[in-house]
């Protein structure tokens, strides 16, 4: 039961009380009213330790519930294991629900950090050696285990409970190739959640030029593409009038070359999806898409952009020189879009900054979309190894339905809260942003190479004829594609 429906349930309960008090105090009339009164039912209030006693009847026998968990820098996996309290509020959540789930299911939970988990998985898997339960990793290194079958259907784990609210009914849907579903996440994770694209927008050069709220524009269906890139323009600023624009300077936009797609698939649009009998075919090349790639590409390239011809504000990172999320970090930007995961950078600068999620193409686009990094979003992958799938399944849908209570509600703490103040406006828009994610199998198999070649885009000229150019190519990998998955042992 999520927030807005235990504060309905209190609300009602609230108001039975106020009709039964304001009664007359006589008996009769008592018991007249009591007669008529229906009573009200309501739902038992969900808590972590009701999730907890609800698996009870479980004994795994002390088993070893075995995770391969990226160790990258910047993205190592910090929601499978704890070793003690620490006061941190993601740390605190895994160990709490770490230690309810080997109590209750009688199992011991273990981790293998591996920079590449999947390459080690798949040395298992070739090895024919049950090595890992589960592993989690990037979109990106999880992908090309699909056709070499080296992953379980999780439709075919009874199990994995995928309707309940605990996990993602996108990546279930959208992500399923041809009818089979390998890639899960939901409150099982934060990595996937750090790995989805947001917008930042500074709030103090929002008042400064005396624009729009970015808040009341997503609120009202006005926040789009023109819209941005009309603000963006406004905030453009050479500070030290020398001509150049340097890291001395304000930008309107701090972007970089995958927000080429990115912002595209907020728009709307697909590289590939599914028809109704789960086949994929291409969905990349109609008019609307070109045309809103080249719109996009317009703005990604123009001067009020770190990437515009005249910018010397180049590369990502937090190191030496002018970078992009340097440039946001000291208030020096009015828009940033990326991960999530920067957001708890962020807070510790003086930067008051929002989260929004990324333009509408227009306005009579009819809903937001969010999109992701296919490096960083990692998912939940069981090997077709796994010797007891039924056991693994119920033990990640106990872990998922434990941090719905737990992990979640800690990382809205880790990710409101800056250094003064808790940004509880951003609050409803982080929600919106991870609800509405856009999961496009093009981008995660990359067919055809056309997620390669809008990334690398750096003109909105000829976009039509180079996606053109590449359709046989595109063709045929997705032939291969299809037949290599139609070949997959059941």
């Amino acid at each position: 039961m999520n927030r807005k429906s235990i504060l309905a349930m209190l609300l009602a309960s609230l108001m039975l009380v106020s009709t039964v008090s304001c009664g007359n105090a006589g008996a009769d009339e008592t018991a007249d009213t009591a007669a008529q009164t229906e009573t009200v039912e309501t739902e038992p209030v969900v808590t972590f330790e009701s999730v907890a006693a609800s698996y009870s009847d479980r004994d795994y026998g002390g088993y070893l519930f075995r995770v391969g968990v990226r160790d990258v820098v910047d993205w190592q996996t910090m929601d499978v294991m704890a070793e003690e309290l620490t006061g941190e509020v993601i740390n605190d959540a895994v160990y709490n629900r770490n230690i309810a789930m080997e109590d209750m299911l009688k199992i011991k939970i273990t981790e293998n950090r591996s920079v590449n988990p999947t390459t080690e998985m798949k040395q298992s898997v070739t090895a024919g050696t049950d090595d890992y339960d589960t592993v989690t990793d990037g979109l990106a290194s999880s992908s090309p285990l699909v056709a070499q079958n080296m992953l379980l259907d999780y439709r075919n784990i009874s199990t994995i409970h995928a309707d309940q609210p605990y996990w993602d009914p996108q990546i279930y849907d959208d992500c399923a190739v041809m009818g089979r579903t390998f890639f899960m996440t939901g409150d099982i994770s934060i990595m996937d959640n750090k790995g989805t694209w947001c917008m930042l927008f500074n709030k103090d050069m929002i008042i400064a030029h005396g624009m729009e709220s970015p808040y009341d524009l997503v609120n009202e269906g006005r926040w789009t593409l023109d819209k941005m890139d009309e603000m963006a323009s406004v905030a453009l600023t050479d500070v030290n009038g020398d001509g150049k624009w340097t890291e001395e300077d304000n930008y309107g936009f701090v972007t970089e070359g995958y927000n080429n797609m990115a912002l595209w698939s907020c728009a709307g649009f697909k590289i590939m999806s599914n028809d109704a009998d789960g086949m994929p075919y291409y969905t990349y090349s109609s008019e609307a898409s070109i045309d809103t790639l080249t719109r996009i590409m317009e703005i990604q390239y123009a001067d009020h952009s770190n990437m515009g011809s005249k910018s010397t504000v180049t590369g990502g990172g937090m190191g030496e020189g002018a970078t992009r999320e340097k440039q946001f970090a000291n208030g020096k930007a009015l828009f940033y879009y990326a991960g999530m995961i920067n957001i708890t950078l962020f807070r510790d600068f003086d930067t008051d900054f929002g989260v929004i999620p990324a333009p509408k193409r227009n306005e009579e686009q009819e809903q937001y979309w969010s999109n992701y990094s296919y490096y960083n979003f990692t998912v939940y992958l069981i090997p077709t190894t796994c010797s007891d799938p039924e056991k693994i399944g119920d033990i990640m849908d106990c872990m998922a339905n434990l941090s719905m209570y737990s992990l979640t509600p800690a990382y809205y703490d880790q990710t409101l809260i800056g250094k003064s103040t808790r940004d509880e406006e951003s609050e409803p828009m982080i929600e919106l942003i991870l609800a509405t994610r856009n999961f496009d199998l093009g981008i995660i198999f990359d067919t055809g190479s056309i997620r390669t070649t809008i990334c690398g885009f750096t003109s909105p000229d000829n976009i039509a004829s180079s996606l053109a150019s590449k359709e046989k190519t595109a063709i045929t990998d997705l032939e291969k594609f299809i037949e290599n998955v139609s070949a997959l042992q059941q």
